[in-house]
């Protein structure tokens, strides 16, 4: 049976088994609900919420707080690693997407406030005023604003706690030149990997918090 859009039952939220998915991960299931037979759809879905539960059950079977934050983090690196074959631009001191909401999961958030208290210094008043931001607020969409910057991210545009960056971070890759994610209007090519998306979204699931920047996570742990 073909035309899976107008079809009832399961399909008709194609992430509904995901607590909270990705923008990426439902719009990568909607593209593929719309333009695959129904029947090869569900076999699709259904091998997509088997590695779901698989990684969700991983997760939950970790220690919260910085186990669990490492395990993320190397689930993610294997993630990664099958578009190995992709040749990606990025590289140290390229820092666009270091300006923008990145979102991290209640446990990643342990360990960024470790890495504070044991000396990594960060422009706290930069972190609240970001922490005071709605979800998704237009002011995250200043391009190239210094009221964005990562509290993490050098002088010299590279990372200072690059081994224990966030897994969203981990997932942020482009095939075009660096310089084109720090020029307004010029054309991104984002690298896009599914399983990377059903990760982030079992690890979401597992925090059973909802989906939480880094400064809205980080502020109130190192608040006095």
């Amino acid at each position: 049976m073909n035309g899976s859009v107008s079809q009832t039952g399961p399909a008709d939220d194609p992430v509904a088994f995901m607590r909270t998915p990705t923008p990426q991960m439902r719009a990568f299931m909607e593209q593929q609900r719309a333009s695959m037979p129904f029947t090869d759809f569900l076999e699709m879905s259904t091998e997509i919420r088997n590695i779901y539960e698989k990684y969700k059950g991983a997760l939950e079977a970790e220690a919260p707080g910085t186990k669990r934050a490492q395990t993320l983090h190397r689930m993610m690196e294997g993630a990664m690693a099958t578009a190995s074959d992709v040749v990606v631009s990025c590289k140290r001191g390229c820092c666009g997407c270091c300006h923008g909401e990145v979102e991290v999961t209640r446990d990643e958030a342990v360990v960024l406030k470790s890495l504070v208290v044991g000396g990594v210094a960060v422009d706290l008043d930069r972190l609240k005023a970001q922490a005071s931001r709605e979800r998704r607020s237009p002011e995250w969409a200043k391009f190239w604003s210094i009221e964005n910057r990562c509290v993490f991210l050098g002088e010299d545009g590279a990372c200072r706690i690059y081994e224990d960056r966030p897994a969203s971070c981990r997932r942020l890759l482009v095939t075009t030149p660096p310089e084109a994610c720090t020029t307004l209007g010029a054309p991104i090519a984002p690298v896009r990997i599914i399983l990377a998306e059903i990760l982030l979204s079992a690890a979401v699931a597992v925090d059973d918090t909802g989906p939480a920047s880094l400064s809205k996570r980080l502020a109130p742990l190192l608040a006095p």
